[in-house]
């Protein structure tokens, strides 16, 4: 009896709204339980379960109280101070006579976990509970919060269904939670997304985003009863840095005549942090917009301003993420060869690393090379990286390279040549090319050295750190000896450039026995492109194993592939892609075979 008492002293009884805008709802009623109390289940970044589902609930409390009819709304707890058990939730529900009961939670699990679920109360029999509804509530319930919190869902559930790896439901008859059990009207338990997940307990420290899911549940209580939801005029969304996708602090976005600053560390994440960069969510929400289009404008202390025209959904939020660009001016952080080296190996490629993806026209067509060189440019790194092959550039000669100031990132900002923060000076660096002494080498070999199991045809492979001579690539260098007999097997070689390396494939004829050693021998005499010799031999031991392979022939295409459709032929085809073809390709692929591959 005493708890009893105790918890009719923690609720509150609120009546209905005077200015009441939304009918429908008189005569029925509802206690919201904002599960666990004070800090209980602790978030990835020491924002609880507990303090986030108080919020959802008392700002679900307020919509229904302030924009309906409602008769009356229960709440199990009110502050961050109380501690409500498990039973005193179903006992003080019970005990006012409430028509129904919504539990509000959030989940845990791995960081990498994020949905929704909702559970409501279920007979071991597969039954629902009685008294009905919680299901239909759920069912509603489950695809608003799902598009509100923007994630993946579990469903709606029924509890004895979800917890399978308990015998509970078994043993009683179910339901299996407490709060669907031991309360007398219908009702049901919602997990909005994972307090455990680093982006959604970022965004649960906002309170407006607790209001977003409040107003979910909010909404899924008008459905239910079939009461037209009044016209929405909500925008949100996250801010985020255009480039790389981190939302931004301190960002204010203005929507007609209100302003939003998306939280800062001294406005929210000191509470829970003592690094200022570690936690952000760039949430911003507004509410009661006017107009059906409207102009979102988005700034951030070190981004360009930014003017988005956005349409307004009648009956939803209306999301809409914003991605700012950085204003730093593009510099050239780092290049190779660096300024004023003076063996520059005249094989090598010139890199030239940019702090920002790069206009590739602007940077390419204002490029000078002093003196003059024809040569193959390449980007890499989303445009960050600009890389300069040339056959023609020549021993101990002094080179220049200009990077015009008229060049712009990939956003129109001018680079900064001398990084002072100004934009539109030149960036120059020098360097001197030396000679080439040293012979070429192997990087990387298959079979690798005494290496066991070997398929018994396999392709014999040799990776070389430079492009070697081809004319010094010939079966005199590279030979397999059998230790059996110490004969050596006939062979067929194929030598390729691949990224300015060699790669040299050898091909036995036939397969090589079982269980037996053999030796890949490399002979001295190898060369690079400018004659520097290979002194020593080489020796790479290996073991086959049994494994061989067992060839079906299907068409060895000796007579082409005229014979084969395009896959986009046959009327019978499905799941092919937009980019499928049939096509011929001539370059030796595996000599064990065939130099003719059909490419699909």
């Amino acid at each position: 009896m005493r708890i009893y008492i105790y918890v009719l002293a923690l609720a509150i009884i609120y009546p209905m709204a005077l200015s009441a805008q939304i009918t429908g709802l008189s005569g029925w009623d509802i206690c919201i339980d904002p599960g666990h109390s004070q800090t209980e289940n602790m978030g990835i970044y020491g924002y609880s379960e507990a303090e986030k589902n108080l919020r959802v609930g008392l700002r679900l409390r307020e919509m229904l109280l302030n924009e309906t009819d409602i008769d009356t709304v229960y709440i199990t707890r009110t502050d961050d101070q109380q501690d409500v058990g498990l039973s005193q939730r179903s006992i003080y529900a019970n005990g006012v006579g409430a028509t129904w009961f919504h539990s509000i939670h959030s989940n845990a699990g791995a960081s990498t976990s994020n949905s929704t679920l909702l559970l409501w109360g279920e007979y071991y029999n597969g039954n629902e509970k009685v008294p009905n509804g919680g299901k239909a509530m759920s069912d509603i319930m489950i695809l608003l919060l799902t598009t509100g919190m923007r994630t993946t869902t579990s469903g709606s559930i029924g509890d004895c269904s979800f917890y399978t790896w308990s015998t509970w439901c078994e043993e009683s008859g179910g339901p299996y939670l407490s709060v669907n059990r031991n309360t007398t009207m219908p009702s049901e338990l919602s997990e909005g997304g994972f307090h455990t997940n680093p982006t959604q307990n970022q965004l649960n420290m906002n309170d407006d985003w607790k209001r977003l899911e409040a107003r979910t549940f909010f909404w899924s209580i008008l459905d239910f009863h079939g009461i037209e939801r009044p016209l929405v005029r909500i925008v949100t969304g996250i801010v985020t840095n255009f480039e790389n996708g981190l939302p931004i602090n301190g960002a204010e976005i203005i929507v007609n005549d209100s302003l939003y600053e998306t939280d800062t560390y001294e406005s929210l994440f000191y509470k829970y942090s003592t690094d200022p960069e570690q936690l952000r969510n760039g949430f911003y929400y507004f509410e009661n917009i006017a107009g059906d289009t409207i102009d979102i404008i988005a700034y951030a202390e070190g981004y360009d301003i930014d003017t988005i025209r956005v349409a307004l959904v009648d009956d939803f939020f209306t999301f809409h993420d914003i991605g700012l660009v950085s204003n730093e001016l593009p510099y050239v952080k780092s290049t190779f060869p660096a300024d004023g080296d003076t063996s520059f190996s005249v094989l090598d490629g010139i890199g030239i690393e940019f702090s920002r993806p790069m206009n590739q026209a602007s940077v390419e067509t204002t490029l000078v090379i002093v003196p003059d060189i024809e040569a193959e440019l390449s980007w890499t790194e989303d445009d960050s990286r600009l890389l300069i092959f040339s056959d023609s550039l020549k021993f101990l000669t002094q080179y220049t390279i200009t990077i015009s100031g008229m060049s712009v990132d990939n956003f129109g900002h001018l680079l900064d040549g001398n990084n002072d923060g100004t934009g539109g000076d030149d960036y120059t660096f020098s360097f001197r090319t030396g000679t080439d002494t040293d012979p070429p080498y192997l990087q990387k070999s298959y079979p690798a050295y005494n290496q066991r199991e070997i398929e018994l045809q396999p392709i014999i492979s040799l990776t070389y750190n430079e492009e070697l001579n081809p004319t010094t690539v010939t079966e005199d260098i590279f030979k397999l000896e059998r230790v059996a007999n110490e004969s050596y097997v006939n062979l067929d070689l194929a030598h390729y450039v691949v990224n300015r390396q060699s790669v040299v494939n050898l091909f036995p004829h036939e397969s090589l026995f079982d269980n037996e050693r053999y030796i890949t021998q490399i002979s001295a005499g190898l060369k690079d492109l400018l004659g520097n010799t290979v002194a020593s031999s080489l020796s790479y031991p290996f073991t086959t194993g049994t494994d061989d392979i067992e060839i079906t022939l299907i068409d060895n295409f000796e007579g082409g592939v005229d014979n084969w459709w395009d896959p986009t032929v046959s009327g019978s085809t499905v799941g092919e892609g937009p980019a499928t073809s049939r096509a011929a390709n001539n370059e030796i692929t595996n000599l064990l075979s065939t130099s003719v591959m059909l490419t699909l």
